[in-house]
């Protein structure tokens, strides 16, 4: 056993605020799951590592990569008006609260044991087992995700640079956006104020359920942002539950 990334830590990174700002894409919305899977890797081409976790939602499976780290093995970037604040990775810090809800540790914190997966191998262009570090102890346990759906450009390779740009045609994806503590629905920036009811939660669902971001770096004002679609999640935030040592 092994911690893999025992050296990504919180200290001297901003606090982490609320803020409202597989494959199948889902409508945006709040969704709660099992862990499934929760296993380390690291791009081949720059050594940034990241973590892709999949989760059983009652309606099929959701899985999303999240990286934690950059080329340079650090969980953050530079506040560009004030280069003296660390910023932590979007990545980093969903990631992070996933571990702190769940378990009660953050990401630095958590065991790795190796297991074998079915794991998508690029050179052969489809999934092949592979023996992968597994953060086992979040294993089994339920999370709700505030899950956005975006519009973004394809991306494609440049055979002149190597850089993958991007190009006119567009497709729809799935990023979590906010971690919430189940079930009490509490974020780990309100478990940290020790905040009993949650409030960001219903907040977040208001603002984001049914809605599409359009991210794309060309917008050609044929896909703005939808509407509440029939069916989408509940806009109310369950009762708050008790909690000690941030998620008891």
């Amino acid at each position: 056993m092994s911690q893999v990334f025992g050296n990504l830590t919180n200290d001297g990174l901003e606090e982490a605020q609320d803020r409202l700002g597989g494959f199948k894409v889902r409508d945006a919305g709040a969704y709660t799951g099992t862990i499934k899977a929760a296993y380390a890797g690291k791009a081949a081409a720059s050594n940034a590592q990241n973590v892709t976790m999949i989760f059983d939602f009652p309606d099929g499976e959701y899985r999303e990569t999240f990286w934690v780290t950059n080329r340079n093995g650090q969980n953050f970037f530079l506040d560009k008006n004030d280069q003296t604040k660390k910023v932590p990775l979007p990545g980093f810090t969903v990631v992070d609260d996933i571990c702190l809800v769940t378990t009660n540790k953050p990401l630095a914190q958590q065991i790795a044991e190796d297991k074998v997966m079915n794991v998508y191998d690029p050179e052969h262009k489809k999934e092949l087992p592979k023996s992968v570090p597994m953060l086992v102890d979040l294993l089994g346990k339920q999370v709700t995700l505030g899950i956005i759906k975006e519009i973004r450009n394809k991306q494609v390779k440049n055979t002149t640079t190597g850089e993958y740009e991007d190009s006119p045609e567009s497709r729809e994806e799935n990023v979590t956006d906010k971690v919430f503590h189940y079930p009490s629905n509490l974020t780990v920036v309100e478990a940290k104020k020790g905040t009993q009811t949650p409030t960001f939660h219903g907040a977040w669902v208001e603002k984001n359920a049914g809605q599409v971001r359009d991210r794309r770096s060309s917008n050609d004002n044929t896909a703005g942002r939808s509407g509440r679609p029939p069916g989408a999640p509940p806009t109310a935030a369950q009762s708050a539950a008790k909690t000690t040592s941030l998620f008891g």
